[in-house]
Order: structure tokens, then C-alpha cells, then sequence
């Protein structure tokens, strides 16, 4: 297989943003030249040339580039000091405003939630925090990704003993149902929890406003700069005022949002959108 030629790379992501409908043209070079190599010997081809002619004849390769393009590594409460810090900084805070306010709505976008394991790990850290107060909130948790293989996964709330490992026992038992060696997401747990198809990348709008909650955990470090801002710009109006937004941690925000987001944590990389005075 002949090295990847960065003007070829180019011309085949333009194509697949076009014809395919799938826009990793922001994406970091290197991470899609890896992942491009996957493709490029799963089909038998040598060059992006070679990848780009078998492109026009076989239409259904476009899902599978994009499938294997896309970053679906995750875990259950995958940055556990994150997980943490929302539940002991972010969930007293914001829980006691809405009590104040008479609001019973918790909304909160897991943006790219791969096979579930985070959005799943939400409601939990929710339902576990709220307790018996949970009936008393409306609760909706949007989970999206550009990925409908994993989304179709991520419904279907069905993980191996290795994916679950490491949970208390006390929270599979009261989340989680066992049978045929597998666990399966209860359907109370999944009540909560709204699954749809999302490309973050290539949208000028967001999908959901007025969150109260947003996770981007891992996902900007694959994305070039320009990309990026374009992104947590997005993320930002989606914010109600005051919104929390949780990035992964080795993530940073431009300098054009650093006055419109306070940092609560550096380590677990939580921000606070910052209120407007009139």
C-alpha cells in the first residue's frame, strides 16, 4: 500500500463531503490517514485514486468510510474524576437553582455518545443524585452521533461483562437487567435518554437550546483548530445562560470564548457560561 498523498487525502474528503453526505474535512490528517488505511486494504485498493474510482462504483462504501473514520472508543463514567466533579460542583448547584426557580426540566446533550455507555452514565449519575426527587423532574438526555451503526447500539443498551466491568454491583442491579451473559439497559433508565443521528462536525445549528448540560468529551483533539472553534461556537449558543459544558481533558477553549465560559475546574475540565448584563 503506497503512502497517502495529502492532495489526493484532500480530494477524496471533498468528494465524500459531496456525494456522500459525510464531512471530515476538518478532521486532523493524521487520525483519517490511519483510518483511511483500514478502508484502502479492506477493499483492496492501493492509493486514494485507486480508493476514489472504486468510490463511483461502490456507493455503499461511503457508510463504511464513514463508520471507520468515526471515533466510537468509550466507556462507562470513562473520565471518572469528571463524573465526580459533576455530580459533587455541578449537580448541587444547578439542581438547588431549578428548585428555586420552580423548574423542573434537566436537559443535557451528550453530543457524541458513540455506543451510549455516556449518556447512560448520565442518567445514572442523575438518578442517583437526585433519588427519590427523580419523579419530580422532567428529564431529557439528547444523545447523538454522526455514527447510525453506533447509534443503533446505543438504543439497544446491550453490553458484554467486559464493557460493564468496573461498575458497583449495587448499580447494575438497579439499572441494569442480566441475561444471556449480556446486561441490558433497563427501560426506566432509557426513558430519559433521546437518541438521534448528529453530524457536530458539519452543522451550522445546533439541534438542541436552552441545555443545561453538555458533554464534547474527546472529540475536539481529532478536529483541526478552525473546526474546533466552529464546534464549541455551536455548543455555546446551545447553553442556556449559566449552562455547564464539559469538555475531555486534554481539551482547551479558544480565546474567544474564555470570557463567555468560567472554568469551575481545570482538571475535569468543567465551564460555566458566563451571564450577559443589560
Amino acid at each position: 500500500m503506497s503512502p497517502v498523498d495529502i492532495k489526493d487525502l484532500d480530494l477524496l474528503l471533498e468528494k465524500v463531503y459531496r456525494e456522500g453526505g459525510y464531512d471530515f474535512r476538518g478532521y486532523r490528517r493524521g487520525t483519517v490517514t490511519r483510518r483511511l488505511e483500514k478502508r484502502l486494504h479492506a477493499t483492496g485498493r492501493e492509493t486514494c485514486q485507486d480508493y476514489i474510482q472504486f468510490l463511483d462504483t461502490h456507493p455503499e462504501e461511503y457508510e463504511k468510510l464513514a463508520d471507520c473514520l468515526t471515533i466510537k472508543v468509550s466507556g462507562f463514567f470513562r473520565n471518572s474524576y469528571a463524573f465526580h466533579q459533576v455530580a459533587h460542583l455541578v449537580l448541587p448547584e444547578l439542581v438547588s437553582e431549578k428548585r428555586r426557580r420552580k423548574d423542573r426540566s434537566l436537559r443535557v446533550w451528550s453530543t457524541a455518545c458513540a455506543r451510549g455507555q455516556e449518556p447512560y452514565s448520565i442518567a445514572i449519575l442523575i438518578a442517583e443524585f437526585l433519588g427519590c426527587e427523580r419523579e419530580r423532574f422532567d428529564i431529557s438526555i439528547y444523545a447523538t452521533d454522526i455514527s447510525r451503526t453506533a447509534l443503533k447500539e446505543a438504543e439497544a443498551g446491550r453490553y458484554s461483562p467486559k464493557e460493564v466491568n468496573g461498575l458497583p454491583k449495587t448499580i447494575l442491579k438497579n439499572y441494569f437487567s442480566h441475561a444471556d451473559g449480556h446486561y441490558q439497559a433497563t427501560a426506566d433508565m432509557k426513558r430519559s435518554i433521546h437518541f438521534s443521528h448528529f453530524d457536530l462536525t458539519s452543522s451550522p445549528q445546533p439541534p438542541f437550546m436552552n441545555l443545561d448540560l453538555i458533554f464534547c468529551c474527546n472529540i475536539l483533539i481529532y478536529l483541526q483548530k478552525q473546526l474546533q472553534e466552529h464546534v464549541l461556537d455551536m455548543l455555546y449558543r446551545s447553553l442556556r445562560s449559566q449552562g455547564y459544558l464539559i469538555l475531555g481533558e486534554s481539551e482547551t477553549l479558544p480565546n474567544s470564548l474564555r470570557t463567555k465560559l468560567s472554568c469551575l475546574d481545570t482538571k475535569a475540565r468543567i465551564y460555566k457560561k458566563v451571564s450577559v448584563c443589560f
